[in-house]
């Protein structure tokens, strides 16, 4: 009994001195063909081992590969490492089962390519993969992902990668967490995977954070293989947070919809969008499609029954004249994402509410190619039965295009826009407006503008720079052939509305060959006016050329914060009585005295004022 406890126990020392000193004198690339030949039975494809092979066991198994290769050379499906870590569970091993208690993969690469049928080449040998035979307590991966796709010649790459995560085959799960650099901008991300209910798919949810690009997105469905082309069903939702750190400017929106997928289109169904805060977004329902492959295209159809953009644009009940919105619609301009992809997007509404009152019938039809936004063709209703209608492009924040106005009551339009109830001027007479707009994050532009309406046709531009928390400036250089600048001036005061609400400057030139002032007609008429925070200035007046009847001539300016300044006004005409006719309606008293000396000749009269 003794001689065998003894034997026993020397052959006990013995073993565990040859597990602790016999990794550094055995060779181990000597079973390289072994090893080789379980892994290809594990991965289910061959396996290579190019550099050395070290294994250990105690204190704790190890296994560790340089250069490992699992496929062929010539296979579409490539998975590469420089180097390959595992610590395997040693009560595991004692019981024949795989436990890798760590294992990682430096230097990983893997390489997927689907074919111009969709189908993933070579995928009938690795999707034989039977990760059962092995379970990762904590696995973590840095190397890189690539997808080539034969049908568009493009290839997706996550670079950068970094993962760790476990593998519970028993469960049949994976989950974990890491991130990648996708076109320059770095995004962590989370997955997990299992399978499905029906034991005929694997479900699958991946979620992409904002990190380096301010969006979101969500996926969640069960992916499914019919002949190697891939088919996913499921749930995807992409987001603009309203975190300003994560987003940057603009507003928050997301989408999310049911898809159909697989490498040649996808199908959207029970689609909703939402723009703008939770509380007040704008939300539109719908669906659509996108092509994949040479050609890809994204086809949204999404409509509103009705939708108030006052709480949206707004901060309250003063600020619900949309052309106090001006600001906010330079901030959608701006805040337009830039899609991967062409796209083209059908977008209605049934009523929107704006300043309190609705607008009807809007129709939008929007596409992106290249980064470049095209409004195709955008129509509304607004109030006095007014048709508005754009298109154009958006290039650098920037929208520009032709913009047109047809309003059969522009009194009740203008009132409108200006946030009162009741019109201030009534006029019989429609306005047509059109031009070509730009909206930018600093000015909003209407360059080749033609009006016709009460006080007759004109032709020039109308420029608003500036506002939001920064000085504003309007800039008009208008022309025409006839005005009528009685009704004109009317239409004027009431669509510049209450002087708090005037730009911090302006300047504003009027050229006419002819025009209708107090009932009289003068030819030519030119008036150039302009203010600041410091000063009012009458930068040129000439009404009238003198050879027909009165001419004047003028200009001043006027310092606001000394309350001083200078005028200096000119008039001739063929008699002291022609020109007390002509400024009757303004002074009469002056022309009262004007008259009193009668006789004909020609007449000069000068008035100069200093303060």
């Amino acid at each position: 009994m003794q001689t065998t406890l003894l034997g026993l126990a020397i052959a006990f020392i013995i073993a565990l001195v040859a597990a602790l000193i016999g990794p550094y004198f055995i060779d181990w690339n000597q079973f390289r063909p072994q090893f080789e030949a379980e892994a290809s039975r594990i991965v289910g494809t061959p396996v290579r081992v190019g550099g050395d092979l070290d294994a250990r066991l105690l204190p704790t198994p190890a296994l560790r590969l340089r250069t490992v290769a699992v496929g062929a050379d010539s296979d579409p499906v490539r998975i590469r490492a420089d180097k390959l870590d595992v610590e395997f569970s040693l009560g595991s091993l004692l019981r024949g089962e795989w436990r890798a208690s760590e294992l990682s993969l430096s230097g990983f690469a893997l390489d997927l390519g689907l074919d111009r049928q969709g189908r993933f080449s070579g995928l009938s040998s690795a999707a034989r993969v039977n990760l059962g035979y092995l379970t990762i307590d904590r696995m973590s991966v840095a190397g890189r992902i690539a997808l080539h796709d034969a049908a568009s010649g493009v290839t997706l790459r996550a670079d950068d990668l970094v993962f760790s995560g476990d593998v519970r085959p028993q469960a049949g799960t994976m989950r974990g967490e890491g991130a990648f650099t996708w076109h320059g901008a770095r995004t962590p991300f989370r997955l997990s995977s299992g399978q499905s209910a029906d034991g005929k798919g694997t479900r699958v949810r991946f979620t992409a954070d904002p990190g380096g690009r301010p969006l979101s997105a969500d996926i969640e469905g069960v992916l499914t293989f019919d002949n190697a082309v891939p088919m996913l069903d499921g749930i995807l939702t992409l987001a603009r947070p309203a975190d300003a750190k994560a987003a940057g400017d603009g507003q928050p929106w997301k989408v999310s919809s049911r898809v159909k997928a697989n490498p040649s289109a996808a199908t959207f169904e029970q689609m909703e969008a939402a723009y703008g805060p939770e509380d007040s977004a704008l939300r539109l329902t719908g669906g659509g499609d996108m092509r994949f492959g040479a050609s890809p295209l994204l086809h949204l159809a999404l409509s509103a029954r009705q939708f108030d953009a006052d709480r949206l644009l707004g901060k309250g009940a003063a600020d619900a004249e949309p052309l106090r919105m001006l600001p906010a619609l330079r901030t959608l301009v701006a805040s337009l994402p830039a899609l991967p992809v062409p796209a083209r997007f059908e977008l209605g509404a049934e009523q929107v509410v704006l300043g309190g009152r609705p607008l009807q019938n809007i129709v939008l039809e929007a596409g992106v190619r290249e980064g470049v936004w095209t409004l195709g063709s955008f129509e509304m209703r607004a109030p006095g039965a007014t048709r508005v209608t754009a298109s154009g492009t958006v290039t650098a924040a920037q929208f520009v295009g032709p913009l047109g106005i047809d309003s059969a009551d522009p009194d009740a339009l203008i009132a409108w826009l200006q946030g009162r109830g009741d019109a201030a001027y009534r006029s019989q007479k429609p306005l047509r407006l059109s031009g070509r707009a730009t909206v930018a994050a600093d000015r909003i532009a209407l360059d080749d503008m033609k009006a016709e309406g009460a006080g007759g046709a004109l032709q020039g531009r109308v420029a608003l720079v500036g506002g939001a928390d920064g000085p504003s400036r309007l800039d008009a250089a208008l022309k025409a052939a006839s005005l009528d600048l009685d009704a004109l001036s009317a239409v004027a005061g009431a669509l510049a509305g209450p002087q708090s609400a005037w730009p911090d400057a302006a300047q504003v030139s009027l050229e006419a060959d002819r025009a209708v002032i107090a009932g009289q007609e003068v030819r030519p008429v030119v008036l150039g006016v302009s203010y600041s925070p410091a000063t009012l200035s009458l930068d040129r007046l000439q009404i009238g050329d003198g050879r027909s009847g009165v001419a004047l001539n003028g200009a001043g300016s006027f310092d606001r914060g000394s309350n001083g300044g200078k005028l200096a006004v000119t008039a001739t005409a063929p008699s002291l009585a022609r020109i007390g006719g002509f400024v009757a309606p303004f002074a009469p008293a002056l022309a009262q005295r004007l008259a009193a000396p009668g006789g004909e000749g020609m007449a000069r009269l000068q008035l100069s004022a200093d303060a």
